[in-house]
């Protein structure tokens, strides 16, 4: 395996604590989490159709707001809950290597997640962290303790998801909702974006809603005629001329990794952001 090191702004940005994670499904893949096929067979099964004919009325988001249309969401969070905090799940986080590598960065303060689940907040708590979750206007009045790292749920959250998933971004809706990015959670991110770096990992190349993001980072500073401060890193496995070109018009650098191993791939760039220079 090749081990990719990460470059001396980049370390330099996580010891001065300007450097926030934005971590996608993606990373989590190592828990064996469902994936979104199988939310979709879920909702199909709620609905007593066959899960392959399902599949071909739209698209994910577009079945699962049929769902929540016909019988509610509140049977698919449930299900949610079970299967993305099983058992298995948190023993597999425990010996995930890339979680406890972002759990061991100790400059880092501020992490946002796509992701539903409770793993990352939980990895760092398995390191003796405190931390503090952010969804809602009344998550962000919450004191953040000195040493408390803030992970900041952008897409919601299960375990305070409320009835009818309130706060949880599944369906077409939700994301149309979200376009406006006027939430607690967006206005934070406007704030961040003014001093600080954003390191993206475990997203596709083509997830429109993560792509739609950095369009709209790259937007609010471009409203203030100038360009962001620091660059945004993006973390994935083989990239090519095309997409590095699309996402350098966006300020963003292409961090490639190595494929054949990608947790360990993922763990040791991760170590070496506290490497010294």
């Amino acid at each position: 395996m090749v081990s990719v090191s990460a470059d001396p702004e980049l370390r330099r940005l996580y010891r001065e604590r300007r450097l926030i994670p934005f971590i996608g499904a993606g990373f989590s893949r190592p828990l064996g989490l469902p994936l979104w096929n199988e939310l979709v067979e879920e909702a199909a099964r709620q609905l007593g159709f066959e899960p392959d004919l399902f599949a071909l009325h739209g698209g994910n988001e577009q079945l699962l707001g049929y769902l929540k249309l016909q019988e509610g969401i509140e049977g698919l969070v449930a299900w949610m809950r079970e299967r993305f905090h099983s058992k298995a799940a948190d023993e597999a986080r425990a010996n995930s290597v890339q979680h406890r590598s972002l759990a061991a960065l100790t400059e880092i303060r501020t992490i946002y997640t796509t992701n539903y689940e409770h793993h990352i907040e939980r990895a760092l708590e398995d390191a003796e962290r405190k931390t503090v979750v952010r969804v809602s206007f009344a998550d962000f009045s919450k004191p953040l303790p000195d040493d408390a790292v803030e992970v900041v749920k952008f897409h919601g959250d299960l375990e305070t998801a409320g009835k009818g998933g309130r706060s949880l971004v599944l369906t077409e809706a939700d994301y149309f909702d979200r376009l406006a990015l006027e939430s607690p959670c967006d206005q934070r991110l406007r704030a961040d974006l003014l001093g600080n770096a954003f390191l993206f990992m475990g997203y596709r190349f083509d997830d429109r809603n993560t792509r739609y993001i950095w369009h709209r980072m790259h937007q609010m500073a471009q409203a203030h005629g100038e360009k962001l401060r620091h660059h945004s890193y993006y973390v994935t496995f083989e990239v090519g001329e095309v997409q590095r070109a699309l996402l350098r018009r966006w300020g963003i650098k292409v961090v490639e990794l190595d494929l054949r191993d990608p947790s360990s791939s993922i763990s040791d760039f991760l170590s070496s952001l506290g490497a010294e220079a």
